[in-house]
């Protein structure tokens, strides 16, 4: 049995006992289970005897986890051993005796924004996200990068000489300029769908600044943007400042 089809055999045999046995299916052992599939697992066939049956040897299942969860895994080992060890059984001249619980180095996307960069104020927002990236923290990359969008639209509007109110929203800041750059795509029916689609954004727009005001840490919310949620708004906007950035 190759690694990837032992891991996914051992999170289905977890699953099972877990849902079958409440006293096995505790909050940590549920954690397991579903940070299982983000794990870099690998069996690693050694030279130790097992001192089980003679000329047998030991292998080692190796679960890299990420370091928020090693208190779960670590509690946990034994248990993850137990159905392991049912599910290798002997292979070859080997049974697995050990379960190592090491720590899931992770790396992180960090979406480049440098393009929007036209203020001191904006390249601090952009370095601050960064910082966030780096560590995987997009939830709360998501305020400043809304900050440095915001001040984007207000400087792209200052260079074309179109005026705005200081209390201007983001969705207003984008309706203004959404007229100037229409002017510059054309004026064929491949520009036309390309208009309908800036017109649409606007939607995008308003909804991503609903998403920083009601459900990120630039206010005291309860019901916060996931990681997942935040990384895909942070990258509708760079689209979307990108293809601003292209046309202006």
């Amino acid at each position: 049995m190759d690694d990837r089809s032992f891991k996914a055999t051992l999170i289905k045999a977890l699953e099972y006992r877990a849902n079958a046995d409440c006293k096995f299916g505790t909050d940590k052992m549920w954690e397991v289970i579903t940070t299982l599939p983000r794990c870099n697992v690998y069996i690693e066939e050694t030279g130790l005897f097992t001192r089980r049956e003679w000329n047998t040897y030991c292998s080692i299942l190796h679960i890299q986890a990420p370091i928020d969860k090693q208190d779960s895994f670590i509690t946990e080992q034994e248990n993850i051993l137990d159905i392991a060890e049912s599910i290798y059984g002997r292979q070859g001249d080997n049974y697995l005796t050990h379960v190592d619980i090491g720590i899931l180095v992770e790396h992180y996307e960090v979406i480049d924004f440098s393009s929007i960069s036209l203020t001191e104020v904006i390249s601090k927002a952009i370095a601050d996200a960064e910082l966030l990236m780096e560590q995987g923290k997009y939830d709360s990359a998501f305020d400043r990068i809304h900050t440095a969008f915001h001040g984007y639209l207000r400087k792209v509007l200052d260079n074309k000489q179109v005026g705005y109110e200081e209390s201007d929203t983001l969705s207003q800041l984008y309706t203004k300029l959404h007229t100037e750059v229409s002017a510059n795509i054309g004026s064929t029916e491949i520009a036309e769908l390309v208009r309908k689609s800036l017109r649409s954004a606007s939607g995008v727009i308003a909804a991503i600044n609903e998403m920083r005001n009601r459900h990120s840490l630039s206010h005291p919310n309860d019901d916060l943007l996931q990681k997942r949620e935040a990384e895909f708004a942070i990258k509708l906007v760079k689209d979307m400042s990108d293809y601003i950035n292209s046309i202006i």
